[in-house]
């Protein structure tokens, strides 16, 4: 339920706490005086649309902050799992929007920032918001049949049926693809055939393009390398003087020193050393010399290689790998053009099974509508007489459409007549905006026992109705409120009378700017609060004896003092 709004810089409010209570929650005041502000506020922060002009004039950023206790609230906490929020210790969570003039606006689930998608969920899990714009929805045919299945216990089903549609749908497109790839298949397989045979028929490896350049390099500068490593060699041992024949001679003088004396051995070691290194060195370049081949042709060959590579290239990819990549996708390709007739097949066996499975789900699903309908119809009827629609026939009726769709294969119609012979007709056709509230009331009071949102808010819900009409309004609403929590904004004293929480809000204007306040009533507050919702500006005695009645009828304030 709803525990606290804390509104600051909101509207008109330049900063307001709003407790709540479980039952029945009445806001009143005179009009204009900001209880829609109110609603406006809970809205937001179930995730609408925030809008700069709500900001108060003398500020930059507007605050609203709704503290709700969970408690059964299965769905609530679902959607918090999935986000990986959890309630504190006491079960609570608080809800914060903050605006700012810059647009830059952000959402708060217990100091966590969250998109407003989630707000969104959150929001639909907590609370339901029924003011006039609620009742113009009623005149939709989707929204007609949302609250079918939900009074037929339908929405598991429906949102199977949903899913299988859409499977459906997906598995007709692929199949309408490829049918229509069927129109250019041959052109198509030609012209795969040929790019798979090039690239085949071009033996591509890996590497070979910067291993034919380094060929290329080699072949280009033969003689060059040639001469410098002949010229190496010679410089090494061939040479009269080398460094081969040097180092062995100075090895010899070396060993020959320390023969006298062992110190002068010393460098023998090294010299030797450096004499191996130079045979090895020598070594390497003789076979580099001897590897330098000019093969007659071979450098045109490498050319004529390197340039059908790059004409390879410059259609299938900048290396050999993305070309043999297309290769395979373009084989692959091949093979699914060439098994088109098996894959049409196969994919008309599954859109077979697909449609077979959504029509059983939409069936299945429609005869539960049907068992519905009749049952809520009744009651509807009954409790929109039970409002003062003393001749009211209330049918919903279900016609078959021929496809099954994303919400089955029916179409519903909720119809109404308010005057006696006449043919129950489209509530848009006949319903006036009185009589819209008043079935929207009659709806969620019927709808209240399988209903699972456990706040439920009412803007204008007693638009157009009084006199006895509204005591059975106030009854109904104290009936949807067992069980769960109800604010109702509303001008009718016998509504607020039986209330079990009574919150008033006045305005008023100092200093040149206007500011709202909002007070919980109890005990002669309230009977004044009442009675002067029953006898205008002047409270009359009267007025306050017949505000005790009302309230003492639910076990309220007796008198005042």
């Amino acid at each position: 339920m709803l525990r606290e709004l804390r509104l600051r810089n909101f509207a008109v409010v330049e900063s307001v706490t709003v407790a709540f209570a479980a039952g029945l929650n009445v806001l009143t005041g005179e009009t204009g005086a900001g209880k829609s502000i109110l609603v406006d506020a809970i809205v937001l922060v179930r995730g609408g649309r925030a809008q700069t002009d709500v900001i108060r004039a003398d500020a930059e950023t507007a605050t609203v902050e709704a503290l709700f206790a969970l408690g059964g609230a299965d769905g609530a906490r679902s959607v918090l799992d999935d986000a990986g929020l959890v309630a504190d210790d006491n079960g609570e969570i608080v809800v914060r929007r903050e605006l700012a003039r810059s647009g830059r606006h952000r959402a708060f689930v217990n100091d966590s920032p969250v998109t407003v998608g989630l707000l969104e969920r959150l929001g639909d899990a907590l609370v339901e918001v029924h003011g006039q714009h609620e009742h113009q929805r009623l005149l939709e045919p989707a929204r007609q049949l949302e609250l079918l299945d939900r009074f037929a216990d339908a929405e598991e089903a429906a949102a199977r049926v949903g899913a299988l549609h859409a499977k459906y749908r997906a598995a007709v497109e692929e199949a309408e693809r490829t049918r229509a790839a069927a129109r250019d298949r041959a052109q198509r397989e030609d012209l795969l055939r040929f790019q798979v045979s090039e690239l085949d028929a071009a033996r591509l490896r890996v590497g070979e393009d910067d291993e034919l350049r380094g060929e290329l390099r080699r072949l280009q500068h033969a003689e060059r390398f040639t001469t410098g490593l002949a010229e190496a060699a010679a410089l090494l041992d061939e040479a009269p003087q080398s460094a081969s024949e040097r180092l062995a001679r100075a090895l010899k003088l070396v060993q020959d020193l320390g023969r006298l004396d062992p110190m002068f051995a010393a460098p023998a070691e090294a010299i030797d050393a450096a004499r191996i290194q130079v045979d090895e060195a020598l070594a390497a370049v003789r076979r580099l010399r001897d590897g330098v081949v000019a093969e007659p042709g071979r450098v045109d060959a490498v050319h004529e290689r390197l340039e059908a590579l790059a004409r390879l290239k410059r259609k299938y990819g900048d290396g050999e790998e993305a070309m043999l990549r297309f290769r395979a996708e373009a084989a692959g390709e091949l093979d699914r053009l060439e098994r088109h007739d098996e894959l049409i097949a196969e994919q008309e066996r599954v859109l077979g099974e697909l449609r077979s499975e959504l029509e059983t789900a939409a069936t299945a699903l429609s005869e539960r509508r049907r068992a519905a309908a009749g049952r809520l119809g009744g009651q509807v009827e009954r409790t929109l007489r039970a409002l003062g629609m003393d001749r009211a026939v209330f049918a919903v009726v279900l016609e078959r459409v021929p496809e099954p769709g994303p919400r089955g294969a029916d179409r519903v119609e909720l119809r109404i007549s308010t005057n006696p012979g006449e043919e129950p007709k489209a509530l848009a056709r006949v319903a006036s905006g009185g009589e819209l509230s008043r079935t929207m009331l009659a709806l969620k009071s019927v709808l209240a026992r399988a209903d699972r949102v456990p706040v439920l808010v009412f803007d204008e819900v007693d638009a157009g109705i009084g006199g006895r009409v509204a005591s059975v309004v106030a009854q109904t609403l104290s009936t949807a409120a067992a069980g769960r929590q109800v604010l109702c904004v509303t001008h009718l004293p016998p509504i607020a009378a039986l209330a079990d929480h009574h919150v008033q809000v006045t305005k008023t204007v100092r200093g040149g700017r206007t500011r709202v306040a909002v007070a919980a009533l109890t005990g002669d507050a309230r009977v004044e609060a009442v009675a002067r919702m029953l006898g205008g500006a002047t409270t009359t005695a009267a007025a306050l004896q017949h505000a005790r009645d009302l309230l003492g009828a639910r076990g309220g304030p007796r008198r005042a003092d």
